[in-house]
């Protein structure tokens, strides 16, 4: 079954992909063994590692065979294909290569692949987001020997880095959540099939549990901060660069976490209440000013292009090639008003949709399964907590305000920007760790008051920073 991307380049799983895939499965997970039981010595929680990298490896494997036999193509194939010329032009003319790798997207440099080699989708090249990606899935071509299929297991494999390092994140402030949180970070199923994929969302996934986990380790327990550096900067100008929207979503949360990690030592409530907004505020101003300065990388998605991209987007939902999967919530106008307006049905959007009804194909069925689960336990966990109670732990927990604040910020962006529904649960999967992990831990009880549980989690917390490696 022969397949052609956009730049009508064949990809086909042939035999022998299917052959080498178990031999592939075999020799990354006996790598894995061996380091989960080295760092099992050390902390605990890798118990879950092996199992979180043998289920990404299988949503690969679904996702390939879901868009190569169900879709019979898509972005995921385009990308590949587009990426494979560039891998071709590696071993044809390193030199040539290098210019497209590193240099500036041109005519010159596009002119520079060859028959040979065949030509990415000329969209691509000159869509400096998608070109990104590109340039990174190329090099991952090298390892899977040409293979659309490998090369997914290859990058499903280098993925999994940054969604391991969000857990270790999240398992240290919540050591007694450890199997809770697998489920909300390594096992939830729109993740480990959306984010397992020849995707942009998978890589700025990754790179997102990167970022935390590099912030964490800088900011908040000040450890080996140089490397750290070094590759904080990498991964938020790459996903700049991919997604430059989850950098906006990032941001003001992280920010707010950081300056709370300084007055968690503050007991009193009241005290803090009166910090907070002070910290709100001030991240946000110093959000705003980053973003302004960014203006010229973030293309359509800057401030003072905002409003247009909305409108275009409201425009394009009405077209008919959507074929019936495209949603709307109202029309959307340039004014303060209206996106205040909004909220409340682009979050629920972000977050629930599509339905259950709403699904037009069996992937989406799946998604609207999930998403009624979503709906439910969310439901469960308001019911059961006091409002109160709900902000005690937002104000006594930097990480949980980080991640709640993350979870509602995307999702109201994402609900308010996307048009149709298979975009939708693609970008959900940048949040959907981070919520349901909230979820989860909300639904913790504690027998203890506020302040005893307060003290547990710090003790716990100082004990785990020293069993927290790299």
């Amino acid at each position: 079954m022969d397949i052609f991307g956009s730049n009508n380049e064949i990809v086909a799983i042939q035999l022998w992909e299917w052959v080498a895939l178990p031999i592939y499965i075999f020799f990354i997970l006996f790598l894995a063994y061996f380091h989960q039981k080295r760092k099992k010595k050390e902390n605990p929680v890798y118990k879950y590692y092996l199992w979180g990298l043998a289920l990404k490896i299988m949503g690969a494997i679904l996702f390939v065979i879901i868009y190569y036999f169900y879709y019979s193509g898509g972005d995921t194939i385009d990308y590949y294909a587009s990426s494979l010329n560039l891998t071709r032009l590696l071993f044809e003319s390193p030199f040539s290569w290098f210019h497209i790798e590193f240099g500036a997207v041109s005519n010159d440099n596009y002119a520079l692949f060859t028959s040979a080699t065949g030509s990415p989708y000329i969209a691509f090249y000159f869509d400096y987001q998608t070109l990104t990606l590109l340039r990174i899935i190329n090099l991952v071509i090298i390892p899977g020997l040409g293979s659309f299929l490998l090369s997914t297991i290859v990058l499903t494999w280098v993925a999994y880095s940054g969604i391991w390092k969000l857990y270790l994140v999240f398992t240290n402030y919540y050591p007694t959540l450890q199997g809770k949180l697998a489920i909300a970070i390594l096992f939830f199923p729109s993740v480990l099939f959306w984010g397992s994929g020849i995707m942009k969302d998978t890589l700025t996934l990754s790179f997102s549990g990167w970022i935390v986990y590099c912030i964490y380790m800088i900011f908040i327990i000040k450890r080996r901060r140089f490397p750290y550096t070094v590759i904080l900067l990498f991964m938020m100008a790459t996903v700049l660069l991919i997604k430059p929207y989850i950098v906006i979503a990032l941001l003001p949360g992280t920010f707010v976490w950081i300056f709370s990690e300084k007055i968690s030592g503050i007991r009193n409530t009241a005290a803090k209440i009166l910090i907070i907004p002070f910290i709100i505020i001030s991240c946000a101003g110093i959000s705003y000013l980053i973003f302004s300065s960014l203006g010229d990388y973030m293309g359509k998605f800057a401030l003072d292009k905002i409003s247009t991209t909305l409108t275009v987007t409201a425009s394009d939902l009405k077209q008919d090639y959507y074929q019936g999967h495209a949603f709307d919530i109202g029309t959307v106008s340039n004014s303060p008003t209206e996106y205040v307006k909004k909220v409340p049905a682009a979050i629920i959007a972000g977050l629930y949709r599509p339905f259950i009804w709403e699904a037009g194909n069996i992937v989406m069925l799946f998604s609207g399964m999930e998403n009624i689960f979503l709906l439910l336990f969310t439901l469960f966990i308001f019911v059961r907590i006091s409002p109160k109670r709900f902000f005690q732990r937002l104000f006594h927990e930097p990480l949980l305000f980080f991640a709640y604040s993350y979870s509602l910020f995307f999702s109201y962006a994402v609900g308010l920007s996307t048009s149709n529904f298979g975009a939708l649960v693609r970008f959900k999967i940048a949040y959907l760790p981070f919520f349901v992990a909230v979820l989860f831990i909300l639904n913790q009880r504690r027998k203890k008051n506020h302040e005893d549980e307060h003290e547990e989690i710090d003790e716990q917390y100082l004990i785990n920073n020293t069993n927290l490696t790299s």
